[in-house]
């Protein structure tokens, strides 16, 4: 079969011309070759395809069935090769994200409408489950989220580093003293974007390190609602400053105050996370595009941090 598909060319252009010799200049082949593809095919299929003289060659009835079959075989092969080509010009296809909620609302709301513009034939099927997926039995071709990774045997790449701080709002502080060391803050309600109600934070000043477990009061795994619970003055949360200094003072009643001013908490790792595989052209432009945007946010954190 395959060395019957591989002569099919040299008989469609010997059918067309009427000539092998004709054809072999063609193709740009020796005339001997020509005429050995074209009884090799005679041969391959047990089927005389020319009548042959000295001067011309003239097809025989089952040629001439071979010939219009070949066109078809030929022009389906072309519009196969035209395809596969044309999606690397213009790609296509879903690409479905797994990314973590307070990823997405804090880095990504601009990030996907931008590609969706520059790749309207690639369709985005996104989803915000609460944990890391496992890449090689759910269907998704990444995953996007912060903390530790649990699967080892994928491909990890750290594509921001956060330094979140702690938020309170003046209606919290109005009638409760400023906490000046991390062990003050339990005197304070806490706000977690977690599931869980306890939660321990890490915080540094220079070679001095504090750990404080805190009993969440509320827990809003929305950074929109735990905003708006801090706004409103019922309890703190950690923000990363690219979201509180849009309420830093503001006006008294819709003011964010970051509390211990000196302190930092533990840095936060994003990672995105793919399967062990060749990943799909499309899949390969959108990790470029969201690398590409994360780094100039981590430039601008930077920039701001110094």
């Amino acid at each position: 079969m395959r060395k019957f598909l591989a002569d099919i060319p040299y008989f469609l252009e010997a059918a067309t011309c009427s000539s092998f010799t004709q054809a072999a200049d063609n193709l740009g082949i020796p005339l001997a070759t020509m005429s050995r593809r074209i009884a090799a095919l005679e041969k391959v299929t047990g089927i005389r395809l020319f009548y042959r003289n000295t001067r011309k060659i003239r097809l025989t009835e089952e040629g001439q069935e071979l010939l219009e079959s070949g066109r078809l075989i030929m022009a389906e092969a072309g519009a196969v090769i035209d395809r596969l080509q044309q999606k690397q010009i213009e790609p296509s296809g879903p690409i479905r994200i797994s990314v973590e909620s307070f990823v997405y609302h804090c880095f990504m709301q601009d990030i996907l409408p931008a590609f969706a513009c520059k790749y309207p034939k690639i369709s985005l099927h996104t989803v915000f489950p609460g944990e890391w997926q496992d890449l090689h039995t759910e269907p998704f071709d990444l995953d996007i989220r912060s903390g530790p990774v649990p699967y080892s045997e994928l491909k990890t790449r750290k594509v921001l580093s956060l330094y979140p701080c702690l938020y309170g709002s003046a209606k919290l502080l109005a009638n409760r003293p400023v906490p000046q060391t991390p062990k003050d803050l339990g005197a304070l309600p806490f706000i977690s974007q977690l599931p869980e109600r306890r939660c321990t934070l890490s915080c540094f000043k220079g070679d001095q390190a504090e750990h404080v477990t805190l009993q969440a009061w509320h827990n809003a795994q929305s950074i929109r609602l735990a905003l708006e619970l801090v706004l409103s003055g019922q309890g703190f949360a950690t923000f990363l400053p690219r979201i509180a200094n849009r309420f830093e003072g503001k006006d008294n009643s819709r003011e964010l105050v970051r509390l211990l001013p000196d302190w930092n908490l533990a840095e936060v790792e994003v990672h995105l996370l793919l399967p062990d595989r060749r990943q799909p052209q499309r899949v390969r432009l959108f990790v470029e595009h969201l690398v590409e945007y994360f780094q100039k946010i981590q430039d601008e954190n930077r920039e701001n941090t110094e």
